[in-house]
Formats: structure tokens, sequence, C-alpha cells
């Protein structure tokens, strides 16, 4: 089993969750359903069965949830690449 790490972000005006999963290949986050508000499929700490579904070549059959939130900043306006503020989070 291959796992990488996923963050959970929240809007507030839908009460949605999305899970986003860094893709490297892509440079840029894939998005995963979470649930609502009021019924978040995930926790910070779980580990879940998600498989991946990008064709660049990012593989993985887990995601670990973390603690940490996502931040819109980790992204660039342009294209939704990663920014220099996530690979700054990446490298601590």
């Amino acid at each position: 089993m291959t796992t990488t790490i996923g963050y959970l972000h929240t809007d507030t005006q839908r009460g949605t969750i999305t899970l986003a999963v860094p893709c490297e290949p892509c440079r840029a986050f894939h998005w995963h359903g979470a649930g609502t508000v009021e019924q978040p499929y995930y926790s910070p700490g779980d580990l879940t069965d998600r498989r991946s579904h990008c064709h660049n070549g990012n593989n993985y059959s887990a995601i670990t949830i973390s603690p940490e939130p996502y931040r819109p900043e980790w992204v660039t306006p342009q294209r939704g690449r990663f920014s220099a503020a996530y690979r700054r989070e990446v490298a601590r």
C-alpha cells in the first residue's frame, strides 16, 4: 500500500468538505469529496482507502488526513499549481 497525505478544506458557504491531495507529477492538488460540515467522512489522523485517479503517474492507495487544513495560498491564482508557500510548508 502506498500512502500519501491529504488536507481537508471546508467551504463554509456551501457547507461542504473536500480532500485536497497533492500530486507532484501534476504540480497541483487533486480533489476528492469528503462529506459535509454536518457529516464529515474523515477527521485529521484518519487513514482512507481512496485510490489515485491521476493519469500522470501519481500512484497511491491510501491517504492520511493531515491535522493541518488546506490553505488557499498553497496554489497559484493563475493555474492552480503549487505555490512557493506550499513548497515551504512541505520543506519544514
